[in-house]
């Protein structure tokens, strides 16, 4: 059975984009995102095929693109210290924050409903989410029209991007 629009979710940055929201209209709900744990997400919401651990390096640059909207910093040496230790060889701060992203969502909706949404590991060992951009369309990380940044006048805010899981 195909979980296409089963899991629809928005990312809006409310009142500014340090607000680091994900909102769950079927639940009627949101879940606040710190910058990188939301850096994050847009990262995988941005690659469904997955990715491994250990090649996180690979996707620097949309990493500095995406964390530089998302970042309370506005000196690029600390916005890059952040993102060295989430790229870090040992791993420690993506996995706590793979983490912190699951237990939000898992406290919010549960166990059982939450599996569409988070970030999770497969046997295979890529890290993905199975929630996607809804109609499929490619991601562009580049402003205005990213996926953190996408206008509508939906949402309280007037931000939205909606998202349904497969």
């Amino acid at each position: 059975m195909s979980k296409a629009g089963k899991h629809t979710i928005s990312i809006s940055p409310s009142i500014g984009k340090y607000s680091g929201h994900v909102l769950l209209p079927d639940a009627d709900m949101e879940i606040y995102l710190n910058p990188v744990e939301r850096t994050l997400f847009c990262l995988f919401l941005a690659h469904p095929e997955g990715i491994f651990a250990d090649n996180l390096l690979l996707h620097w640059q949309e990493l500095q693109s995406l964390y530089e909207r998302e970042s309370l910093y506005d000196d690029p040496v600390l916005r890059d210290a952040a993102l060295e230790s989430l790229c870090a060889e040992s791993k420690r701060v993506f996995y706590a924050n793979i983490s912190r992203i699951k237990k939000k969502f898992v406290a919010a909706l549960g166990a059982r409903k939450a599996g569409g949404y988070y970030i999770k590991r497969y046997p295979n060992g890529l890290y993905r989410t199975l929630a996607t951009l809804s109609p499929p369309t490619p991601l562009s990380l580049h402003p205005p029209q990213s996926l953190c940044s996408l206008r509508s006048k939906r949402t309280p805010s007037g931000y939205k991007a909606s998202l349904s899981g497969r």
